[in-house]
Parts: structure tokens; C-alpha cells; sequence
């Protein structure tokens, strides 16, 4: 059986796309989640995302799935359920849990199966991985099987809010350290490393090859706003993000605070949640991020004065256009427009890093040169 490169990307998208199915159902309808499907989401998103170097190692990959097979199977009889009483509601979980287990089990076999028994004709990447893209690779997939885990145990073991939910203390922390802290002093880091959303975004709709929606006019037109740009040149020739929305945001966030509505809210912002999942396959890759988060666009103007950006060399620049790192760049920045310094719309992922073939042109300081010369216009200007 001979895999190509889109049978690999068909078979680890159609196995998530099924877990992601099996785990709403286990989470709303039989309340009940084997752990070992985490690990199912965290073995797909990993061969995703290191396609390149799987694509011509197949048995590697099918290393990889066997890891959550593994451990659905040793982990035999842990489930996620909730406390039963009665003897015949026993009997009906324990044959449920069965089936849930065995169910986890085959979604990590068929492409461990496949990847076995397959062979590949294409080359396997020869460029090693940047390190600092593996780790946060590897963060990535970590924070979403975190919030997988928390958020199955809260709604399966605690469905009324009232009764207390861990999963509004992960998202409770979650949003004091991309809010609060993470901004100021690493911009959007929190939008390419820990947003579960964008983690699906770049390892599943990504590699979705169908025609999208485009973005609605009014949409675009209300994204660029003067306000977004405050930082002068280099972020005036990014991609603008929705200065609206952010405000938005603050008056709900605000009203959640002090009238302690989240009971009341919860459900609707789920479902809003969902909406944008969703709506991450229809428009095009990060697109939505762009126009439509508003904790996007509250990190876009912290991050305007962040402590830490990548420094983009122009003096060591070949304009080679071999990398094109716009188009690796989820929110299309063309570094070659860049004067220094990556704008308030990098979410520091290290792609355009990664994609450059030249060593010393994105790197994370400054080189003597155009820091020589980024002095010298500063006093230029300023006689």
C-alpha cells in the first residue's frame, strides 16, 4: 500500500476529526471519556505537525500511534464517568465504558496499522527541525491535552456550574497570564503556543485543502483602526486586528467580574467557542484570529511594547524569496517589509525563522550593523 503525502495528512485529519466527534459525544451524551483519548489527539497533532519528517518514515510514525494504543489498553478500566448507584446503571455503564475503551483503542490502530504496513515513495525532509519550533510543538499539544482533560472531567463529573468546574480555573488562569502578564512580555505568544484553537488551526484546518469563504468586507474595513498601529512604522505594515472587538471584550469581561454572571454565560460562550471553530474551517488559515478574536486583538496592542520580539537583519537579507515567509507566517507578515523588528502582530512561532534557508537574518537580537543603523535614524530624527 503506497501512501502519499496527502493519504498521510487524509488519515491523521479523518482519525482526529473522529476523536474530536467521539469526545463531544463523550462529554454531552454518555458521559464518559477514556483517558487514553488524549493521547490519541496528542499522537495526530504530532504527526501533523512534523509531517516533513514523517512522510518518508512511516514506521516512525506508526511508533507514534502505538504510543496511545498502549496506553488506552494498559489503562484498561480508568474512565472518566460519573458516580453510579443503582445496580442496573451499573451494569449499563460498564458495558458503555467497554465500548468507549474499545472505541479509543481502534482510533489508534487504524493509522498505526496503516502506517505499518504502508510504504512511501516521498523523501523525508533533510533540514532538521528548528529546535525552538519542536519545543513549542511539543507545548502546544501539551496545553490542549491539558484543556481536553480538565474540561472532560468538569463537564462529566461536575455538569452544573454552580457546583464548582476546575475547567473555569484553567481558563480562569489561562486568561490572567494571556491578559494580564504574557502580553507585556512576550506579545502574542499565547496565540501560537497555548490557544487550543489555534493549535487545531495550524495542525488540522491548515492542511484542509477546500475553497474558503472570504472574509466579509465590513468585517476587514473595521480591522483597520488606527488605534492597532501605535507603535509607529514596523506595525503599521502588518495585518491589522479588530481594535472593536477587543473593546468588547473589556465590557464583558468586566460585567462577568463584577456581577459574577458566569453561571448565566457559560453555555453561551461555548457555544460562541465552538462557532469559531467551526467558522476556522470555512475562512482561510488564522484568518479568523486575524479579524475575529478579541483576546487577539487586546495582545496586539499590549505587545506593542513587549520586552522581547524577533529581530528580522535586513542587512543580512539575500531578498532571495526562496523561504516565503509570509506564506509559513500564520498571520502573513512579509518579513522583507520589516524594518528590524517583527511587528505587534508576530505571535512569536519561529516559522519565518524556520523557513529561512540563511543563517543570521531572523534571529532573536539585533546585529551590530542594524543596530548601528536603527541608532542613527533614531538620532536623525530626532535633530
Amino acid at each position: 500500500m503506497t501512501i502519499t503525502k496527502n493519504t498521510y495528512l487524509n488519515i491523521n485529519k479523518y482519525v482526529l476529526a473522529a476523536a474530536i466527534i467521539f469526545y463531544i459525544a463523550g462529554i454531552s451524551i454518555t458521559k464518559m471519556v477514556h483517558p487514553g483519548l488524549f493521547f490519541v489527539f496528542a499522537a495526530g497533532f504530532f504527526c501533523l505537525f512534523h509531517e516533513r519528517f514523517f512522510i518518508g518514515r512511516l514506521k516512525l510514525a506508526a511508533h507514534i500511534w502505538m504510543i496511545p494504543l498502549l496506553l488506552t489498553a494498559i489503562t484498561f478500566p480508568l474512565v472518566i464517568e460519573q458516580t453510579i448507584v443503582a445496580d442496573v446503571e451499573e451494569m449499563t455503564m460498564s458495558t458503555t465504558a467497554t465500548l468507549v475503551v474499545l472505541i479509543t483503542i481502534v482510533l489508534a490502530a487504524v493509522p498505526f496499522a496503516l502506517f505499518m504496513i504502508g510504504r512511501s515513495e516521498e523523501q523525508p525532509s533533510k533540514k532538521p527541525r528548528l529546535r525552538i519550533v519542536s519545543v513549542r510543538i511539543v507545548v502546544q499539544i501539551a496545553i490542549y491535552v491539558i484543556w481536553l482533560a480538565v474540561s472532560a472531567y468538569g463537564y462529566i463529573r461536575y455538569p452544573d456550574v454552580d457546583e464548582g468546574r476546575p475547567d473555569l480555573l484553567f481558563w480562569g488562569m489561562f486568561h490572567v497570564f494571556s491578559v494580564a502578564i504574557l502580553p507585556y512580555l512576550f506579545g502574542r505568544v499565547l496565540c501560537s503556543w497555548m490557544c487550543p484553537n489555534a493549535t487545531m488551526q495550524d495542525a488540522l484546518f491548515k492542511n484542509m485543502h477546500h475553497k474558503r469563504l472570504p472574509v466579509p468586507k465590513v468585517i476587514d474595513e473595521q480591522s483597520h483602526v488606527t488605534a492597532m498601529s501605535i507603535a509607529g512604522k514596523a506595525d503599521k505594515s502588518a495585518p491589522y486586528l479588530p481594535f472593536t472587538l477587543m473593546l468588547v471584550w473589556f465590557i464583558g469581561f468586566n460585567i462577568e467580574t463584577i456581577w459574577d454572571l458566569t453561571p448565566k454565560i457559560w453555555w453561551p460562550f461555548i457555544c460562541f467557542m465552538v462557532l469559531l471553530m467551526t467558522a476556522s474551517v470555512l475562512f482561510p488559515w488564522r484568518k479568523i484570529c486575524t479579524h475575529l478574536c478579541w483576546l487577539s486583538g487586546y495582545r496586539c496592542l499590549s505587545a506593542h511594547n513587549s520586552m522581547w520580539r524577533i529581530r528580522y537583519n535586513r542587512s543580512q537579507c539575500k531578498q532571495c524569496k526562496v523561504c516565503q515567509a509570509e506564506k509559513v507566517c500564520p498571520f502573513y507578515i512579509d518579513i522583507r517589509n520589516q524594518d528590524n523588528e517583527m511587528p505587534a502582530t508576530c505571535c512569536l512561532c519561529f516559522s519565518c525563522m524556520e523557513a529561512c534557508p540563511f543563517p543570521g537574518v531572523i534571529t532573536f537580537r539585533r546585529n551590530p550593523e542594524d543596530k548601528k543603523r536603527m541608532i542613527e535614524a533614531i538620532e536623525g530624527k530626532a535633530a
